[in-house]
């Protein structure tokens, strides 16, 4: 086998091979404007190097110059289809061009110029017989035809002189040709924004601008200029260039499902190439070892055969188990990478509360991972609706599910995967459909645990606007289970961030309110006080103060707060910083009151309000002067037993400033007892849920035979505790009594 037979074998290998790749293309998807372009690019690809290859192998008949070879080289300028097809492809990847989407119907005059040229060369032998027909239409004819052949001629001199400079012409053309095509497609290149994709297309682009620009440069640039080159380096180009291309197209396919090649395609066609070049290159070697011997002892060696023969049964199938196992890694290299992602964001679902940081792990992950153009997450709220995240506009309406519409009970019912088609069968509420069309998801997965709808997982189109398979389908399955537990687990991590914040926040609020309670009660040789103060982790605000406005006059104070936790424990601070800077200065209870409702009314919002009762006890002139704004009546025992409310009341104080406060005074006597309470003693419940109640509080005061403040306090407290068995109460207990000696 000589060099030229050697040459025409690999060029006729590598035709095949291209043929069979454009085949493969094609019949994956026919379907499919892209694949029909690219197989249709890979055709005319394929057809230089099978017909260089019968050219030279042609040549290598004895009898050549005998064959009329012009037939077969105009039929050889089919391959220069290639340019325009090309300049399509161009305008399809890796963007598809709006003029391609609006005008795809005027595309094929792209090939217009060189369905021309391939007419011209077919139909006429020379340039001398296209200008034969000029003078057969130059003789007398009649004087109202001249015109017609007129044009006639010189249409027919155009294409004479089209024919005589078809290379330079045409060579001009195709570089035209690449370069629209390559800036075409480097602007879409640069328009991707997708990793993966710009990484495919970026393969591709090189591959193909560097493959059709090594022929443009060693070919068709030489015969624009009239260059000679040698053969050894025109072959070199072509080679070459035909092995860049289809290789960037093959790695695309196989590395970044480009085209979107099923596995059985994409794993015949490497494998197909390996095979044939295993193949080819033992067969290479067997001859050329053949030639040689028979050179060297000058009559053919069996030994040869026997030996490959041998090499062949040793050697052939575990090479090619070999490149099997190559394919199949290198083949699977993508699907393990998603795999992997796969289960890296299972694992670290698992380990993610925050609900911010869960939404963009999803999102972003699974962008990538699939190639998806968007993802959303429609999540459930504690106000029992579901919400589009991310948003999709700044209306809230426009992002909200009610938890009863017909979607969320669609999915809440299937529980399975449903297609953008399914959804839209079932929908019948038109501002939903409108939402669902703003999605704009081909696929949605419920989030479903212990049979509660946590959300529902969006998937939009892909951005190379290829169809999701059953393996995707089964992975996106598995994969919204997992984001169902994770967003469990964080609602209950927020549940139990909210508890811990509660807790601390009551904390915090009963250690303010605690320092705001006299740290020490008031004591005289006429009167005593004893104070009680339980305080609740429920609800915290119980208040009461005391100051000495003079020798003979101590002012008496107590309120209950509305609100709990801060808002409450800072609505008492200012209570208390109000009525100590107001009372030191003034003994009229009901100007006081007036003062403080006034300043807490200002600062505070309605919802804020706090009932409040402040009475002065004097004690030189034995009487109890007292404002009362919406407290519970205290109780007046007298020395002789008898029992009574202080019944004169007004609206609480925070709600309406400018209030008019009445005030009131009693005569008391040595021996009298003042009973001032919250209504966390008389609501405080049992274990059948009644009340102690104001009546009962009365009773026991009436009833006491109690000899000092403290006694009677210890008495109601010891009855309260029987009453309650202990049970936790929601309110805080607040007591003071007083008693004038």
């Amino acid at each position: 086998m000589n060099s030229m037979q050697f040459i025409s074998v690999i060029y006729l290998t590598m035709g095949v091979l291209i043929l069979l790749l454009g085949i493969l293309i094609f019949r994956d998807n026919p379907n499919r404007r892209l694949n029909r372009v690219t197989g249709s690019m890979m055709f005319f690809t394929a057809i230089v190097p099978i017909m260089i290859s019968f050219s030279l192998l042609i040549q290598q008949v004895p009898a050549a110059s005998e064959f009329d070879l012009s037939l077969f080289h105009k039929i050889f300028l089919i391959w220069e289809f290639f340019f325009p097809q090309l300049l399509l492809f161009s305008m399809l990847f890796p963007k598809e061009n709006q003029l391609v989407q609006y005008y795809y119907k005027i595309t094929p005059l792209l090939f217009l110029p060189h369905l021309v040229r391939m007419t011209i060369v077919l139909i006429f032998k020379s340039p001398e017989s296209i200008l034969a027909l000029i003078e057969l239409t130059s003789g007398g004819s009649r004087i109202f035809l001249q015109p017609i052949f007129l044009v006639f001629n010189l249409i027919l001199s155009l294409l004479s002189y089209i024919y005589e400079f078809q290379k330079l012409i045409f060579s001009f053309i195709n570089i035209v040709y690449f370069i629209l095509a390559a800036f075409i497609m480097y602007r879409g290149y640069q328009e991707i924004k997708s990793p993966p994709l710009h990484r495919r297309a970026k393969v591709i682009f090189w591959g193909i601008i560097i493959s059709v620009g090594l022929y443009i440069i060693g070919i068709a640039v030489p015969q624009l200029l009239a260059i000679e080159i040698a053969d050894f380096w025109m072959h070199g180009v072509i080679l070459l260039a035909l092995i860049i291309g289809p290789v960037a197209i093959i790695l695309s396919i196989i590395k970044y499902q480009f085209l979107d090649i099923t596995m059985f395609f994409r794993r015949g066609i490497i494998f197909s190439i390996t095979s044939g070049l295993v193949v080819g290159i033992y067969l290479l070697i067997y001859g050329q070892a053949k030639h040689i011997f028979n050179s060297l002892f000058g009559v053919n060696v069996p030994a040869i055969e026997i030996i490959f023969l041998i090499l062949a049964i040793i050697f052939f199938q575990p090479v090619l188990s070999y490149l099997e196992r190559i394919v199949q890694k290198l083949f699977e290299q993508e699907k393990t990478d998603n795999r992997k992602i796969l289960q890296e964001l299972s694992h670290d679902l698992l380990h993610i509360i925050e609900i911010d940081e869960l939404k963009h792990k999803v999102i972003s992950n699974l962008k990538q991972m699939m190639k998806l153009e968007q993802v959303r997450l429609i999540l459930s709220t504690r106000e029992s609706e579901y919400i589009v995240e991310p948003p999709l506009s700044d209306k809230p309406n426009e992002n909200i599910f009610d938890k009863n519409s017909p979607f969320i009970s669609l999915m809440t019912c299937i529980k399975e995967p449903l297609s953008a088609d399914e959804v839209d069968l079932n929908l019948v509420d038109q501002r939903e459909f409108a939402i669902i069309k703003n999605i704009n998801a081909e696929l949605f997965f419920p989030l479903c645990h212990h049979n509660a709808l946590n959300g529902i997982l969006c998937i939009g189109k892909r951005v190379d606007d290829t169809k999701f398979s059953t393996e995707d389908i089964t992975s996106l399955k598995a994969l919204s289970d997992q984001i169902s537990i994770a967003l469990e687990n964080s609602e209950l991590h927020e549940q139990k961030l909210e508890k811990q914040r509660i807790e601390e926040e009551l904390a915090l609020s009963s250690e303010i309110q605690r320092m705001l309670l006299p740290h020490s009660i008031p004591q005289g040789t006429l009167f005593e006080i004893s104070a009680l103060n339980v305080p609740s982790k429920e609800v915290g605000g119980d208040y009461y103060d005391f100051i000495m406005i003079d020798d003979h006059r101590l002012g008496i104070a107590i309120g209950d707060i509305s609100g709990k936790g801060i808002p409450g424990a800072l609505l008492m601070s200012n209570l208390q910083a109000t009525f100590r800077s107001i009372a030191a200065n003034s003994t009229n209870t009901s100007d006081v009151t007036s003062k403080i409702n006034n300043q807490i009314s200002k600062s505070t919002s309605a919802e804020k309000f706090a009932t409040f009762f402040y009475g002065i006890l004097d004690f030189k002139k034995y009487t109890f002067t007292y404002t009362n704004a919406g407290h519970n009546y205290p109780i007046h025992r007298q020395s002789d037993i008898t029992c009574s409310y202080l019944t004169q009341s007004g609206l609480v104080i925070g709600v309406l400033p400018d209030y008019d406060y009445e005030e009131k005074r009693i005569k008391i006597r040595r021996g009298d007892f003042l009973v001032l309470y919250t209504d966390g003693i008389t609501e405080a419940i049992n274990i059948q849920r009644d009340e102690f109640s104001e009546r009962h509080l009365l009773d026991i005061v009436c009833k006491s035979h109690a000899n000092s403040a403290e006694e009677l306090r210890n008495q109601i407290y010891e009855e309260l505790i029987d009453f309650t068995h202990g049970i936790n109460q929601y309110d805080d207990i607040t007591l003071l009594v007083v008693q004038l000696i």
